[in-house]
């Protein structure tokens, strides 16, 4: 039987027995069944020997797309013009591949980038995971499973090294309390002439125990080709000729491309090929209630029970929202809303928000390695809810936040007791221009760092660049028309000039390893930076001290030893800087004389205008930090904040009377 197809040829439940020919008329029988528009096609999926764990990364095309009913974003209540301005948010990254949105039943919106159009299916990775959770869900409501159906009673032992007391319920809420070896899924393996090996599901029993199955979330893609034997065996069916015959054919859903390991069984959480429309077809469904017109595909107590939290998985950082997990979902609460989403690696995201009757999907091309990828719970956060209500949700911190980052002011003196900038924006933190009307940030937007700059009184928020490559470390020019910014990764990035309206973006450097921390000197001809190499994560990294003239030319290292956060003397003589060592210490170097001066503990240091003292921030015995002044030779040390927060970032007002700084209050205090 082999040797006509490859899809596995499943076995009756373990340990009955049958004759060769009475499992080779089940089989037939089984396959004749099945009613799907793509059920033939099932045998033309075959093993990848090349790597056998995982399918080709390619493209596929589907010649007869879903049609769907289409409306007007207007008639349905979405803002056609948000959308728009969705679509040319994503159409940064030269990653995504589509767009779109269902309401009511309704494809409102649909939008393709980068040469994708609507025939194109891509793989939608783990978004199948979701799909294999309604498969699944439609076997035990015809009584071929159950969720307290152990691994051991289902599968063929010679699969079935360790591990056989794991239920279906472990395996769909992600509780083998097994070793894994998540993200990469890189299961060891060796080339095999025996038929059947390697073996996927081999190898995920295989796997060390770490836990007891049921008490521990641990994401482990394993684990769902596991259940995808299950549904195997149990059914008799392979699970391409299943989901054909109960899900994906009576939606009329052609897969183009379905990973299959050399075993014989169809992938069932990865490496499945599907088109948008497919994709938001099968979402409609989960949000339908599991029917389609007059026939129940999949009973709705099984969806209620999918869709309903399993796992409490804490925060994720953007948007700062609560996570949670139930059999192959990803659940959020979001503006107000209990979203639901399917997702797969590199952004293949489908999200179902019930008390909004939507649907929305987002894909990417995952053939090539980098590039931003849009995630849809930012999407939705950002610009859909505002399509929806005419309004972004609320910007207040969430439970999400442990701290957040304020401005406040304190007297250069000590006079005055700090004092928080009343509704000042979370989290916008950054240097002032030189005459402190307006604030420059990094935020990240989507799945973008740009630059921003804000008013002193935190209105009239500007973006100033708009990439899919990160952007951040602003620093302005003497007269405040320019800003000089870092681009790129941590670890590979230059330096950057741009106006501060966003206009004559001009790159000023091209240099190996990364680029940070830009200064201009007063009379901004030149730019001090910090150069370095090496695998870093963020950026700030200590490196070597150089400069740089405006236009690019004389490049020359001021510094070797490990530097950073420098910043010019008002008179163009001095750059003081951190100097790297555990508790942060502060530096001065006289460029006239190559000398340097130990100013004693401390970071972020910063000139006052007339060049006489310096403001910086030192930590406290409490674990967080607070303001100083000194003056400019180390001496005179005044503290000015004396609190557990995290004071730092100072900056003067022009006049010197004033040092405005950040701070980390806890969310109840903002």
């Amino acid at each position: 039987m082999s040797a006509l197809r490859n899809v596995r040829a499943p076995q009756l439940p373990w340990p009955l027995a049958v004759s060769s020919v009475l499992l080779v008329a089940a089989l037939m029988a089984a396959c004749s069944g099945a009613k799907s528009a793509f059920g033939e096609e099932c045998d033309s999926f075959q093993p990848n020997l090349d790597d056998p764990f995982h399918a080709v990364n390619r493209t596929l095309t589907d010649p007869s797309p879903l049609d769907w009913p289409t409306a007007d974003p207007g008639t349905v209540g979405l803002d056609s013009a948000v959308l728009e301005q969705a679509a040319e948010e994503v159409a940064l990254s030269p990653m995504t591949a589509s767009l779109l949105v269902v309401r009511n039943g309704k494809l409102v919106f649909e939008r393709y980038f980068n040469g994708f159009d609507a025939t194109d299916a891509n793989n939608v990775h783990s978004l199948s995971k979701s799909i294999l959770s309604v498969v699944t869900g439609i076997a035990i409501d015809e009584g071929h499973l159950t969720l307290d159906a152990q691994v051991g009673d289902v599968l063929p032992p010679n699969l079935v090294v360790n591990h056989g007391e794991l239920t279906v319920r472990d395996l769909l809420t992600m509780a083998g309390g097994l070793e894994v070896p998540e993200p990469d899924t890189n299961y060891e393996w060796q080339p095999s002439t025996v038929p059947g090996e390697p073996s996927l599901v081999r190898a995920v029993l295989a796997s060390p125990r770490v836990v007891a199955p049921g008490t521990e979330f641990a994401y482990n893609t394993g684990l769902t080709q596991v259940l995808a034997a299950m549904l195997t065996e149990a059914t008799g069916m392979s699970l391409c000729q299943y989901a054909a015959d109960r899900l994906l054919g009576p939606l009329g859903i052609d897969v183009e491309g379905w990973h299959v390991e050399p075993g014989g069984y169809l992938s069932g959480g990865f490496d499945m090929f599907m088109t948008p429309r497919e994709i938001a077809r099968f979402g409609q469904l989960v949000l339908d209630e599991g029917a389609l017109g007059g026939d129940q595909i999949v009973s709705s107590s099984w969806l209620d029970q999918s869709l309903s939290p399993r796992w409490d998985l804490g925060c994720v950082q953007y948007p700062p929202i609560p996570m949670r997990y139930g059999y192959l979902w990803w659940g959020y609460d979001i503006g107000g809303h209990e979203v639901w989403i399917a997702s797969g690696y590199g952004g293949q995201d489908m999200m179902i928000v019930d008390d909004l009757d939507l649907v929305a999907v987002i894909t990417h091309d995952t053939t090539e390695i980098g590039g931003a990828r849009v995630p849809m719970r930012a999407l939705f956060y950002e610009l859909l809810l505002q399509a929806v209500h005419g309004q972004a949700p609320p910007t207040e911190p969430t439970e999400c936040q442990s701290s957040v980052f304020t401005l406040a002011t304190v007297a250069a003196d000590g006079s005055t007791p700090p004092s928080p900038v009343p509704g000042w924006p979370a989290n916008t933190a950054g240097p002032f221009s030189p005459g402190a009307e307006r604030l420059a940030y990094t935020e990240l937007y989507l799945d973008y760092w740009d630059l921003y700059t804000i008013s002193r009184n935190g209105t009239d928020i500007r973006r100033v660049t708009r990439d899919a490559v990160p952007d951040a470390m602003p620093s302005w020019s003497p007269d405040g028309t320019m800003l000089a910014f870092v681009r790129g990764e941590p670890g590979q990035s230059d330096l950057y000039l741009i106006n501060a309206d966003g206009s004559a973006l001009t790159q000023l450097t091209d240099l190996d390893g990364y680029a940070h921390a830009p200064a201009w000197s007063t009379d901004g001809t030149r730019i001090a930076f910090i150069w370095g190499h090496g695998d870093i994560r963020g950026w700030g990294h200590p490196g070597e001290l150089w400069v740089i003239d405006r236009d690019g030319s004389n490049l020359r290292q001021l510094r070797e030893a490990p530097t950073t956060n420098p910043i010019w003397s008002p008179d163009g003589r001095q750059i003081v800087f951190d100097s790297i060592t555990a508790a942060g210490r502060i530096g001065l170097l006289d460029l006239d004389t190559g000398t340097v001066s130990d100013l004693g503990l401390g970071f972020f240091p910063r000139w006052s205008p007339d060049g006489t003292r310096i403001a910086f921030a030192a930590l406290d015995e409490a674990g967080g930090s607070d303001i100083f002044s000194m003056a400019a030779n180390g001496t005179d040390r005044v503290q000015l904040t004396d609190d557990p927060n995290f004071d730092g970032l100072p900056s003067w007002t022009p006049d010197g009377t004033t040092i405005l700084y950040w701070t980390t209050l806890a969310p109840s205090e903002v």
